[in-house]
């Protein structure tokens, strides 16, 4: 905890308690402003607890020291409000470039319009800028609970602590800083919200907006909206929702992580020896976990896919698109096709013998193997199957396929069992 003096209405020095490193440098900074202005004479001081403040003259800013719990509205002109009081509520001026000081007390404060530095120490505070106000805001929270509805259309820069924040941003171009844990709600405005310090949960809402998230140690859904988002996972739990804009980059952590494209041109990418899920969505999609090493699934989508495996375990889901797939050798691949799921093309390529091919059938008929295996056409020096739902799988520089390729599969097998039968370790 850092104290931090400020001249008073009265002579008196006024002591505020920050419990953040940014807070205490910005309220001294704004404390020195304070105290060569009233030096200068081109501040004056004022105290609700002397009534209301009088009016300014023409060409002098004011100091108003909220020291009365209760509301208070701050006239044109004060500029710098210094609030002491245990719980106070304080309506803004207005006016451009207002500096706001609170110590560890709870704060509500409602800027009508204008712009300016709020800093506030540890307390429970609610921070309100109007939808209507233009300007530009910056706002250093302590390590308390805070609310803030940063809902105009002005490029506003937000540090939080530790605490449990709910924040709604507007339509400017918004960078948001975290320590703690977070719900918030972009608009459509470009955010940046860094949580790469954080422990905290992370619950994001992209909405409209062009996101940019970079997570932390803790877990973090995203949700895209109908943006087009850039997001990265952090070391903790990871559920990612591109926007429906398209364009959207996911990049997982190396937590365990599930990600969702959500428009076209999306690239979604796996890291790690986490397991993760990559699931294309109903544009044309990349898919890639050539960065990966842990057990990982790749969905196919509607769309055009393109799926790149990892360097671990892959399973890879077929959908009703296309898809062409990029295997490594060395890996361990299992072919997953789920009816009602598929009945699109797909295109394996990378892998070079029969025995690095696992196919798994999902509800499919008992019968459906031996069909596909009696159909199975070989051309170019590879091989293609088709399935009842007229899927067509082809294996690039595959010579054929046998009943060993594949596994049977039940909705309550064990998914190792089914690795075991084709002789490959079951473990995890």
């Amino acid at each position: 905890m850092t104290n931090v003096t400020v001249p008073g209405a009265h002579g008196e020095t006024l002591n505020l308690n920050y419990d953040t490193h940014a807070g205490a440098v910005l309220a001294q900074q704004i404390a020195l402003a304070i105290r060569s202005g009233l030096a200068a004479h081109t501040i004056r001081a004022a105290d609700t607890a002397d009534g209301p403040p009088p009016s300014l003259p023409l060409g002098v800013n004011g100091e108003l020291v909220v020291s009365k719990t209760g509301t208070t509205l701050a006239p044109h002109g004060y500029t710098y409000v210094v609030d002491t009081a245990h719980s106070a509520v304080i309506y803004g001026s207005g006016d451009a470039n207002q500096r706001i000081l609170a110590g560890s007390g709870n704060l509500t404060y409602y800027a009508p319009g204008g712009s300016g530095t709020i800093v506030t120490g540890g307390g429970n505070n609610l921070v309100n800028i109007a939808s209507s106000d233009t300007g530009s805001w910056f706002i250093a929270m302590g390590n308390g609970n805070d609310t803030i509805r940063a809902l105009g259309s002005g490029n506003d820069t937000i540090s939080l602590g530790t605490g449990r924040h709910a924040i709604q941003l507007g339509a400017g171009q918004n960078f948001v800083e975290t320590s703690g844990t977070d719900t918030i709600l972009a608009s459509s405005g470009r955010e940046t919200i860094d949580a790469s310090g954080s422990n905290g949960s992370q619950l994001i809402y992209g909405n409209a907006s062009k996101l940019f998230f970079v997570g932390g140690d803790g877990p973090s859904s995203v949700f895209g909206g109908s943006g087009s988002d850039t997001v990265f996972g952090g070391s903790g739990r990871t559920l990612l929702y591109g926007g429906s804009g398209g364009n959207n980059f996911l990049q997982a952590g190396t937590g365990a992580a599930t990600l969702f494209g959500g428009g076209d041109g999306d690239q979604l990418y796996a890291a790690g020896d986490a397991r993760q899920a990559l699931h294309a969505g109903s544009g044309n999609e990349t898919l890639f976990g050539g960065f990966a090493s842990g057990n990982d699934t790749f969905y196919g989508g509607s769309g055009s896919d393109q799926i790149f495996g990892g360097l671990g375990r892959n399973t890879f889901v077929a959908g009703t698109g296309a898809a062409t797939i990029t295997a490594s050798p060395g890996s361990e691949n299992m072919f997953e096709f789920v009816r009602g799921m598929a009945g699109g093309r797909e295109l394996v390529l990378g892998l070079t013998d029969p025995s690095q091919v696992l196919i798994d059938l999902v509800g499919y008929s008992e019968h459906e193997a031996m069909q596909a295996l009696a159909g199975q056409v070989r051309s170019g020096g590879g091989v293609t199957i088709s399935l009842s739902d007229h899927t067509r799988i082809t294996f690039q520089n595959v010579s054929g396929l046998s009943r060993s390729n594949f596994a049977s599969s039940r909705e309550d097998e064990d998914c190792g069992e089914i690795w075991r039968s084709h002789g490959m370790s079951g473990d995890r």
